[in-house]
């Protein structure tokens, strides 16, 4: 262990760990401290989407991630235990328009151990499993941790265990209790949203699937007691019973009384229940993502229902956003006011998810009879008869918004903050997905006759005469993207790191949205022959 590092990253849960394979690709140092020894061995989250697996894409482990996932396409919502769907949900993007298929079950623990496999590639990242953090403080130079070994206890005879390592920037992935948020100051908002419910994690015990379980995932909207049941990847299923009558914590997670709750879903000869747990969903948000040199993501700065599916989709696109911004505040390209657009982009993006999984929990988990007569009614009868209904509930409920504010242009309304298509690109009689080919910075894909060009922003070092760029570093053909340039009416489109549009238009308009970009972005020196755009 060192004492300097360029990043300091407290917690390597999925947000953590990411963010810390981001910056080791990039080639920082990194050092990421978790109090755990040990992966958790059971799962906190189910579920990711196809926008999740294009950052586990980024960081080159999405191939051996989609070995451990499923895919799945739809959810059923239940009146009773028993009996059919009364209707069907489809869940996600349905045209793999983002490279992947819309959405995946996972196993936390063999997911976590992907990423943590992934942090040994790189000689530069520097890990401390077992350890705490129980100081911090920062100057206008940089951050002082004091950490220790989290078995010993915190008093005055064993203070010759501690260490102190300082870093340019502290990153608080530290959970929903986070010390790092803590100490920086950094205070919640909350929705007064706070439902109990109980989480039930089982293993099957002799087989990889059972085909007498329902194979998608359940709601059961009965308001004497509402169910989620989900089918996770592998041997692994999960039940959440909604806390009803007013049991306390020890009555309702007392073993006898699970296994009763367990009863109508599934033989109990066939599972072993790994763990009960007492959960109060919350939705949390911080009010400020950073303070001075300490930021926080993830769980830190946001809580929320898990009725969407987004909680760990949100974290990992917080570490997403952020890596790339350290990056260029590292090279010196940027100033480290760009962490504001940051905060900026997430915080409006989280709280709009919260909002929709509050609105969706509220409606398809009531235990409200008048509710539910009305919910029966108005929403499932619809989605069980209408194809149009269905795809417009599909797009409500996904709640996967674009960026509203932020670091996007202001040209092309239709594509600025949203994320770019990525289509199978020929190339050399080989398919390779686009994002490959776009590299590790901004990059500009243009339309040329019938041709595709992309131009690599590496640096900012790209060259332009009469509102033309020069030197793309590939020509190809495609008809995905001749499809979404002629539906969007434009000839270009400028692409950020973590591939969300920052704008797009015809050729005419390239000088602009370049002028834009650049009053817009935090350049930390001017640009000149060595930065350039």
């Amino acid at each position: 262990m060192n004492e300097q590092y360029d990043i300091a990253i407290v917690g390597l849960g999925p947000t953590g760990a990411v963010l810390a394979n981001i910056l080791g690709q990039y080639g920082w140092s990194v050092i990421g401290i978790d109090r755990e020894e040990d992966i958790y061995y059971a799962p906190k989250a189910v579920h990711f989407d196809d926008e999740i697996m294009r950052i586990f894409q980024s960081i080159g482990l999405a191939d051996e991630i989609s070995k451990t996932s499923e895919a799945f396409k739809e959810m059923e919502f239940m009146l009773n235990f028993s009996g059919k769907p009364a209707a069907k949900g489809l869940v996600g993007s349905q045209d793999a328009r983002y490279g992947y298929n819309g959405a995946f079950w996972f196993h936390q623990p063999t997911l976590e151990k992907h990423f943590r496999d992934g942090l040994t590639r790189f000689q530069n990242v520097t890990t401390l499993y077992g350890y705490e953090v129980i100081d911090i403080e920062q100057n206008e130079n940089q951050v002082s941790l004091s950490i220790k070994d989290s078995k010993e206890p915190l008093s005055a005879k064993n203070t010759h265990t501690e260490s102190t390592i300082h870093a340019k920037y502290l990153v608080g992935c530290d959970g929903g209790r986070s010390f790092v948020r803590k100490k920086a100051n950094l205070n919640l908002e909350t929705a007064d949203f706070d439902e109990p419910w109980i989480v039930v994690d089982t293993k099957l015990r002799n087989v990889l699937k059972d085909p007498e379980l329902p194979k998608n995932h359940r709601q059961y909207c009965n308001p004497k007691q509402p169910v989620t049941y989900v089918p996770l990847a592998g041997p692994y299923y999960e039940w959440q019973f909604m806390v009803v009558d007013g049991k306390s914590e020890k009555e309702a997670t007392d073993p006898f009384y699970v296994r009763q709750l367990l009863k109508p879903f599934v033989d109990l000869d066939k599972i072993e229940i790994n763990r009960i747990a007492y959960y109060k969903f919350h939705a949390l948000w911080a009010t400020k993502w950073r303070n001075n040199r300490i930021i926080i993501a993830g769980d830190a700065a946001h809580q929320m229902p898990p009725f969407l599916g987004q909680g760990m989709c949100s974290g990992i696109r917080d570490a997403s956003l952020l890596g790339w911004r350290l990056d260029m505040i590292l090279k010196g390209i940027a100033h480290d006011t760009l962490i504001d657009s940051y905060e900026k982009e997430r915080y409006a993006h989280v709280k709009h998810i919260i909002n929709g999984a509050m609105l969706l929990g509220s409606i398809i988990q009531t235990t409200k009879k008048w509710k539910a007569v009305l919910r029966n009614a108005f929403i499932f009868k619809p989605l069980a008869l209408s194809s149009t209904f269905r795809k417009w509930f599909t797009q409500k409920a996904n709640r996967k918004m674009p960026l509203e504010t932020g670091l996007i242009g202001k040209n092309c309304k239709s594509l600025a903050g949203h994320l770019a298509i990525q289509p199978l690109i020929n190339v050399e009689g080989k398919d390779i997905l686009l994002d490959e080919l776009l590299g590790d910075g901004f990059s500009i894909i243009s339309k040329s006759g019938s041709d595709y060009q992309i131009f690599q922003m590496d640096d900012f070092r790209i060259s332009q005469k009469d509102g033309h760029l020069n030197k793309p570093s590939l020509i190809f053909q495609s008809a995905a993207l001749q499809t979404w340039f002629s539906e969007n009416n434009i000839e270009f489109v400028m692409i950020r790191p973590d591939r969300y549009v920052y704008d797009a238009g015809k050729i005419t308009d390239i000088q602009r949205i370049l002028d834009n970009f650049r009053e817009q972005f935090a350049f930390a020196k001017p640009l000149n022959q060595e930065v350039m755009i």
